[in-house]
C-alpha cells in the first residue's frame, strides 16, 4: 500500500493514467463477460450495464483506498445542500434536457415496467459513483496534491484531470465513427473540468456524484422511461456540437474566480496532506 502511494506521489500523472486504464479496462472486460453470461436470457440492457457499473464502482472505491485518498469519502466540505447550489448549472441543464428530450420524443410512449425504470436510475447512479470516485476522487485529488495548494495548482489539476477524463472516451473508437468520438472526448473533457472545479469548491465528492448521475438520467430519460426508445449514438455527434464547450468555459471562470479561489485555498490548506508541506 505504501509503495503504491509513494509511486502515486512521485509519478502522479503516470499513476493517474494507469489507474484510469486499469479500472476502465477491467470494467470493459467485465462488461464483455456479463454480456456472454446473460445476453442469451434477454436481460434488459440497463440491468446488464448496472452490473458492469457496480464492478466499476467497487474498483473505483478500491482505487481511492489504495491511493491514500479515503478521507475524501467522509469529509463534507461546505455540505451537500450548499454544494448542489454551487453545481446548480448542472441541475438546470439537466432539467432542461429532460423536458426537451421528452417533448420532442417521437416514439411510442409506452412506459417500461417500474423495476426496469428503477434499474435505469440505479445504473446512472452507479455511473456517477464510478466516474466521480475515479476521475475526481483519485485523479483530480492526486493531481491537486501533486501541483500544490495554489491557484495555479488548482487550475492545473482541473485541466489535466478533465483532459484525462476526456481521453478515456477514446475507447469508443472501437465501435463508433472517429469524428463523433473526438467530439465526445472534447465535450467530456470540458465537463470533467467543470466537475473537478465543483469538487474543489465544495470539498464534497458526493455532490459531484449526485450531479453526474442526475445529468446522465436527464440526458437518457427517454431510453430509461419508454419501451423501444433508442439512445443517441456517439457516431451521430457532429463538430457543430462543440459549441457546447462555451458554457463550460464560462462556468469554470465563475467557479474558480479569485474570491472563490481564495476560499478553496483556505479550506484545502488546512487539510493534513497540504498543511504538512507548508
Amino acid at each position: 500500500m505504501n509503495r503504491i502511494q509513494e509511486f502515486a506521489k512521485k509519478h502522479t500523472i503516470i499513476y493517474c493514467i494507469l489507474a484510469e486504464f486499469i479500472v476502465l479496462g477491467t470494467m470493459t472486460l467485465a462488461g464483455m463477460l456479463i454480456g456472454r453470461l446473460f445476453g442469451t436470457f434477454n436481460v434488459d440492457t440497463y440491468v446488464l450495464q448496472a452490473l458492469q457499473e457496480l464492478i466499476g464502482a467497487l474498483l473505483a472505491f478500491a482505487a481511492i483506498k489504495v491511493s491514500g485518498c479515503a478521507d475524501i469519502l467522509t469529509e463534507r466540505g461546505i455540505g451537500f445542500g450548499k454544494g448542489l447550489l454551487v453545481g446548480g448549472y448542472f441541475l438546470v441543464i439537466g432539467v432542461y434536457s429532460a423536458v426537451v428530450y421528452t417533448i420532442i420524443y417521437e416514439g411510442e410512449r409506452t412506459l417500461r415496467p417500474w423495476y426496469l425504470i428503477a434499474a435505469f436510475v440505479i445504473c446512472m447512479l452507479l455511473v456517477g459513483i464510478t466516474e466521480e470516485f475515479l476521475c475526481r476522487g483519485v485523479l483530480a485529488e492526486l493531481l491537486l496534491r501533486h501541483y500544490g495548494a495554489t491557484g495555479q495548482g488548482i487550475w492545473r489539476a482541473v485541466i489535466v484531470s478533465g483532459v484525462l477524463f476526456g481521453l478515456a472516451h477514446l475507447s469508443n473508437l472501437l465501435g463508433a465513427e472517429p469524428v463523433g468520438v473526438l467530439v465526445q472526448c472534447v465535450i467530456a473533457a470540458m465537463m470533467g473540468m467543470a466537475f473537478a472545479a465543483i469538487y474543489f469548491r465544495t470539498g464534497n465528492i458526493w455532490v459531484t456524484v449526485f450531479l453526474h448521475a442526475f445529468v446522465d438520467v436527464c440526458a437518457l430519460i427517454t431510453g430509461g422511461l419508454y419501451t423501444g426508445a433508442l439512445a443517441e449514438t456517439i457516431s451521430g455527434y457532429q463538430p457543430i456540437q462543440l459549441i457546447g464547450v462555451v458554457p463550460y468555459i464560462i462556468l469554470l471562470c465563475v467557479l474558480l474566480r479569485k474570491k472563490k479561489m481564495n476560499e478553496i485555498l483556505t479550506r484545502i490548506s488546512e487539510a493534513p496532506e497540504f498543511a504538512a508541506t507548508e
